[in-house]
């Protein structure tokens, strides 16, 4: 390993270290980290007669255009849905019919949130339209209240390993730059497996004879607290408005048929048709910019052109002989990888620039083998279920939302659980293909 690639792995682990101890953003730490490599490969060459010389314009080259594009796009058309009200409309009827169902009420928001993830909405916004609704369910169903928001974050993340979605995307992207084919859908297919069983056991540990409630009774409480959402409504309903909710649910529809069937380019198609809409309903569309997720668009922007850098002066293939020497077991290093990639994602608030940071090295490793689109869900589904941790922006919100005498106590459950998939989904995942391999 020469100097630039020591370099280059010193400045990552310095970045993801300064973006958990100082919260900054990690694509700015990303971009600046890259500038650092840039000016020190000039010196770098200057003593060394076999240095590679990076220059700006080469590292730019890996800027993700395409995922950026689909960030942007997929945000807009999705934003028409929730303004024109339709999806509030939608959620608000679905629970009203089945609210009296208790085991099957927390699956309605799941599969809300896994649907509209699946169909390429950046699982944050799922996340921030659904959390507010069920609070206000958990106002007439308080036993239900917990359980509904993980079910509803956990579906709505296992939705984005969708290859319509920005995360199945950036699995793609990594995957065509190291030459590797692996079927997404499959991927998808079975995160959506291991979410399911891990709700059906959040159902279990947190079944209603074990939440107590401190409010009804003198003796001190046997088992979980039951916690409560807030009283008064916080959320910004948006009015229905059925002409535009009509339009924007056809371009929804239209969007799925045109990226699915023919094979249209994620990003331009949806950006195409929210243009489209903003034209028919001007008024409507104000201050959309703000429903883009700027964060997530800095985040995957200054980490893909780090680690694109970092492939250039071949970081990643040095990294592979390393942890090869160090093991000659397939199964080691995939132990290794999927326990990595789930704890890095509890303690980074983007699970987005985890998942694009550990996944090209995946590739690196385990491209050839036969079983790559197993080995892809052993690293990434397990990391898509941490995001129920307070210190994401799922887990926050849910914070946000119950009622401020326990918010801390709900601080302390989420964390718990987060940090309970560390030991236990990885190596879940890892069953099947460590088995085939």
């Amino acid at each position: 390993m020469n100097l630039l690639q020591v370099l280059s792995l010193v400045l990552l682990v310095v970045i993801l270290i300064l973006a958990v101890w100082r919260h900054v953003n990690i694509g700015l730490l990303g971009f600046s980290a890259t500038a650092v490599l840039v000016m020190a490969s000039a010196k770098i060459a200057d003593s060394s007669a076999t240095g590679m010389v990076l220059s700006s314009k080469e590292v730019l080259h890996h800027f993700p255009g395409a995922i950026v594009t689909l960030l942007i796009g997929v945000s807009l058309l999705f934003a028409h849905l929730e303004k024109s009200g339709g999806l509030s409309w939608f959620t608000d009827k679905v629970y009203a019919k089945m609210g009296h169902y208790t085991h099957v009420v927390p699956w309605i928001g799941y599969f809300i949130g896994f649907a509209i993830s699946t169909a390429g909405a950046f699982s944050t916004a799922s996340i921030t339209l659904l959390v507010p609704v069920i609070a206000a369910l958990g106002r007439k169903h308080p036993r239900l209240f917990f359980i509904c928001e993980m079910a509803a974050i956990i579906g709505a993340n296992t939705g984005a390993l969708s290859p319509i979605n920005p995360t199945g995307q950036v699995i793609l992207d990594a995957a065509k730059k190291a030459q590797v084919e692996y079927n997404p859908w499959l991927v998808w297919l079975l995160g959506t497996v291991i979410s399911i069983l891990f709700v059906i056991a959040l159902q279990i540990v947190f079944h209603e004879k074990r939440v107590v409630d401190a409010d009804n009774t003198d003796k001190p409480v046997k088992g979980f607290l039951l916690l409560k959402p807030i009283k008064q409504e916080t959320c910004d309903t948006h009015q229905l408005q059925p002409f535009y909710a009509i339009c924007s649910t056809i371009a929804v529809l239209i969007f799925l048929l045109l990226v699915v069937f023919a094979k249209a380019n994620v990003g331009l198609t949806a950006l195409t048709l929210a243009v489209v809409l903003m034209l028919f309903f001007p008024k409507n569309s104000k201050d959309f910019v703000k429903k883009i997720p700027w964060n997530a668009v800095v985040v995957i922007s200054g980490l893909l052109v780090l680690i694109g850098t970092m492939m250039q002066i071949n970081t990643m293939d040095a990294v592979e002989h390393g942890l090869l020497s160090l093991t000659s077991s397939k199964i080691a290093l995939l132990f290794m990888l999927a326990y990595l990639t789930t704890f890095l994602s509890n303690v980074e608030s983007s699970t987005l620039g985890v998942i694009s940071l550990m996944i090209p090295m995946v590739f690196t490793i385990f491209g050839e083998s036969p079983q790559i689109s197993l080995i892809i869900m052993a690293c990434a589904a397990p990391a898509m279920l941490s995001v129920v941790n307070p210190i994401h922006i799922a887990g926050t919100l849910v914070v946000s939302v119950t009622d401020e005498k326990q918010q801390e106590t709900m601080f302390k459950r989420l964390l718990i659980v987060a940090f309970s998939t560390v030991p236990i989904l990885p190596g879940l995942a890892m069953i099947v293909p460590a088995l085939m391999m």
